[in-house]
């Protein structure tokens, strides 16, 4: 089989290329760093110049790129992509349709949505490089804490949307976030937000902006979705940070939570895995929005030997038994408890660690994903 992979800052990009290897795949890397997604006439001159010179029998990429989705269309090739982002950050999605897409992604939640616009997407949960992680995942006392978090605080609009919007709209919207924070394992913003709701959003908006600022539905989801997981995390390292020492790293300017230690995020492949290492407890606290998928937050810090506590996701009893091969929390005010105790005992740390990675090992691999995306047996 010949591929053509297209090859941007992403992360999993060097697990994808092992496994090209591993699975005796031919392919090409096309190098390209977009800076819009859905408008680059560049990209799509290099990216048909290539596929021009060369017989390939399909393009493959990490995250779905439109653009591509227009090329292949054009030349009659199938296009692979494999998606680790919850939502799909476009705006058009019409070239998710096109017959040519072989289009996967993590989360069984996100997929139902997506079908009902009549979008083909098929599930696959993403990878951990094991190899690529431990080679890096070395303690240092630089990055040396009780508990770390590595991710953005998610600072959304929220606020400047609630200002032009009457008592009852703002106490509608805060009891959505507030019911939504605190339960996991059930997704129900795209319920609550109805046609009805965003017409008198929408109404307000016109009315104080003369006609300037309107919203659509996905944009007010991913904006609480931001909003509710903002908070989730400000609260949970606040809280912990009470008792113990703990460190953010995140692209997040002028972070301001009390006792916590924030600093610049870590490069994926050559910092993330020492914090990991370097860290007696790893926490993840996914992005509303991602459904029931495991985030690939949690494999990275399990593929780097870290010991996790992360928040409750449908998909995770699927592959660990919870409390043994992973610890998680079903509510915030579980988790300075279940924290204390690891720290505590490290026996028990230790333990937990050893079978996490030991899964990752053998049911995250990106030789089994990559084989079933392209059909090879």
């Amino acid at each position: 089989m010949k591929v053509l992979y297209w090859r941007w800052n992403s992360f999993m990009r060097k697990g994808v290329e092992q496994a090209f290897t591993k699975l005796h795949i031919d392919y090409d890397a096309f190098d390209y760093q977009p800076t819009d997604w859905e408008q680059d006439d560049r990209f799509m001159q290099q990216l048909t110049g290539l596929l021009n010179r060369k017989n390939y029998d399909g393009v493959f990429s990490i995250n779905y790129h439109p653009l591509i989705s227009e090329v292949c269309k054009e030349k009659n090739l199938a296009y692979f992509s494999w998606i680790y982002d919850a939502p799909i950050h476009i705006r058009n999605l019409e070239p998710m349709k096109y017959e040519q897409n072989h289009i996967y992604t993590f989360d069984r939640g996100q997929i139902a949505g997506l079908r009902k616009l009549g979008i083909k997407v098929s599930y696959m949960p993403l990878a951990a490089d094991i190899t690529a992680f431990q080679k890096t995942a070395e303690k240092q006392s630089r990055y040396e804490s009780e508990i770390s978090m590595v991710g953005q605080l998610y600072e959304s609009e929220y606020a400047y949307y609630l200002t032009p919007l009457d008592e009852y709209m703002r106490g509608y919207l805060e009891a959505v976030l507030s019911a939504q924070m605190r339960l996991y394992g059930a997704y129900f913003l795209p319920e609550l937000l109805t046609d009805d709701l965003l017409d008198k959003l929408n109404g307000m908006y016109d009315k104080a902006s003369a006609g300037t600022v309107q919203i659509e539905k996905r944009e007010l989801e991913f904006m609480l979705a931001k909003e509710i997981t903002s908070r989730e995390r400000k609260v949970a390292l606040t809280v912990l940070a009470r008792n113990h020492q703990v460190s953010l790293y995140s692209n997040d300017k002028n972070v301001a939570l009390p006792n916590v230690k924030a600093d610049n995020y870590v490069d994926y492949y050559t910092k993330m895995p020492v914090v990991f290492a370097s860290s007696r407890i790893n926490l993840n606290i996914t992005l509303k929005c991602i459904q029931t998928g495991i985030p690939l937050r949690i494999l990275d810090i399990l593929a780097g030997g870290g010991f996790l506590i992360t928040n409750y996701q449908a998909e995770l009893e699927e592959y660990f038994k919870l409390g043994e091969d992973i610890v998680i929390y079903q509510e915030l005010e579980e988790l300075p408890e279940i924290a204390d105790f690891y720290l505590k005992h490290e026996t028990e740390r230790r333990h937990v660690c050893e079978r996490g990675k030991d899964i990752i090992e053998k049911k995250f691999t990106f030789e089994d994903r990559l084989g079933r995306m392209l059909c090879l047996g």
